[in-house]
Parts: structure tokens; C-alpha cells; sequence
């Protein structure tokens, strides 16, 4: 039997169809993903599945004044307790953005969050994979994320470059008896990236 992952995807800038379509195109017949809304994340979280993936920022409605959130600090708790008592938490992209830097999803959780990225442009990541000495390097037409990250709380295994500077793309940690890695890359189009989806690809499986 397929292992289950739970995903929660999209956003106002970032259509759920372009992840969607990464993810079922990588994770084909490894895992079974189910995609839910945010009104059905915490009943879908309580079963237990085995990788957690968010890939949507927490803003409901971003280009309004005192938008409301999805991330209550009800589903903030059971987060917690999923990963520390096992689970394993995949945060990809704007899952980095406009959550509250002082909840328990930043602080304890992703250990880092988005600060801002400028235009669109070429953006160089390099690193190695996670616990190996196998180095990543590609290039991609992306949103170059800029990030604040808990640098002594985790370990570092991926970085960004782009004529705007240099950031921080990727890191993990455990927490509790379960992982959490986060990843910057990639805005819509730059997904269809052969490179990146393999990278992607390695990094859930290793999770």
C-alpha cells in the first residue's frame, strides 16, 4: 500500500493546478497524494499521514486590507504535535509566506519565512543534497526568494543567486521525532524545470 502524503497548495500567485501538476508528475506511483482545501486540512491532518506538503501562503484574500488567514492557531497546535511526534513536514515556496513570524508554524516549525523577492528573473541555486556531499547546482526563471532563517536551528543545504544578491533556498531540521525541510524554488512556470523536478523529486523521497 502507497504511503500517504497531504498536500495544500495555491494562492492568489500561485495557481494550485501548476504545483498540482508537478507533484502528481514526480510522486507518481510512489506516494498517494491527496490535495485538500484549507477548510479540510485539519480533518485530513488528524489521519496521520506520512509527509505533510503546504504550498500556499497563509493569506486568504493577499490584495485585500487585514486579510484573514487559513493557519488558526488550532491547526498551528495539531501541526506541532503531528511533526514532533513523528511526522514530516515539506514547506515549498510562498508555504514560506505571510505566516506569523511569532505562531508556532515559524518559530518552532519552518524556522525561517519570507521576507520579499523582486521581478522575475534568473536565479542560480546551489548546495548539496541533504546529508550527502553530492552537490545541486541549476539555473531557473524564477521569483528569487529572499529569507530570514533561524541559521543556528537547522541545517543549511541549499543557497540562491541572482543579480538582486544572495539567500538562503533551502534547509531542515528535526523536531521532536520528526523532519522538516523547506524549500524556496519555484515560482509556477519555473516548475516544469526537468532539473528541478528531479531535485524535488529526491528531497520528498529522502523526507
Amino acid at each position: 500500500m502507497m504511503k500517504k502524503v497531504l498536500a495544500i497548495l495555491g494562492d492568489y500567485y500561485h495557481p494550485e493546478e501548476k504545483i498540482r501538476e508537478t507533484l502528481d508528475f514526480i510522486l507518481r506511483d510512489i506516494y498517494q497524494v491527496e490535495y485538500v482545501s484549507h477548510e479540510n486540512f485539519l480533518e485530513s491532518l488528524r489521519r496521520n499521514p506520512y509527509l505533510v506538503i503546504i504550498g500556499r501562503e497563509n493569506k486568504l484574500n493577499p490584495q485585500g486590507e487585514n486579510s484573514p488567514v487559513w493557519m488558526s492557531d488550532g491547526i498551528e497546535n495539531v501541526l506541532v504535535d503531528y511533526v514532533i511526534n513523528g511526522g514530516k513536514l515539506f514547506v515549498l515556496h510562498s508555504g514560506l509566506a505571510s505566516y506569523n513570524v511569532n505562531g508556532k508554524y515559524v518559530r518552532e516549525l519552518t524556522r525561517g519565512y519570507f521576507k520579499y523577492h523582486p521581478e522575475r528573473k534568473i536565479v542560480k541555486y546551489y548546495g548539496k543534497y541533504p546529508e550527502k556531499d553530492e552537490e545541486i547546482c541549476f539555473e531557473i526563471f524564477d521569483e528569487h526568494y529572499f529569507v530570514e532563517v533561524d541559521k543556528e536551528n537547522t541545517n543549511i543545504f541549499l543557497y540562491s543567486s541572482s543579480s538582486d544578491g544572495e539567500s538562503i533556498a533551502g534547509w531542515y531540521h528535526n523536531y521532536g521525532k520528526g523532519k522538516v525541510l523547506c524549500f524556496t524554488p519555484a515560482h509556477n512556470e519555473a516548475l516544469e524545470d526537468e532539473k528541478l523536478r528531479r531535485f524535488l523529486r529526491d528531497l520528498i523521497l529522502w523526507m
